[in-house]
């Protein structure tokens, strides 16, 4: 498997014919190897969060921890959103 994904990554960024609109190798990956894909898995588990907090709050309870801790720095990050349609609005 760790050959696999060695050579398509080589295929995807050669001097030959690189494949200019990927951006990972098209397999399923462990974020141990790619740093963006790391970041990418605790993002998307804090958005994940915050979503089912805003949702139903009293059902999602535990997850105002994150809110308390990331919320803010989303909002100031984040342009928009379908997932905060109910959440307060990030000032701009």
């Amino acid at each position: 498997r760790q050959n696999l994904i060695t050579a398509a990554a080589r295929s995807m960024y050669g001097a030959g014919e690189p494949r200019k609109r990927l951006i990972e190798p098209p397999f399923q990956l462990e974020s141990h190897r790619y740093q963006t894909l790391q970041a990418a898995d605790w993002i998307a588990g804090l958005v994940g969060r915050f979503g089912a907090y805003w949702c139903d709050k009293d059902a999602y309870a535990d997850y105002k921890v994150f809110a308390n801790h990331f919320e803010h720095r989303l909002h100031r990050a984040a342009k928009r959103s379908g997932i905060r349609t109910n959440a307060p609005r990030a000032t701009q």
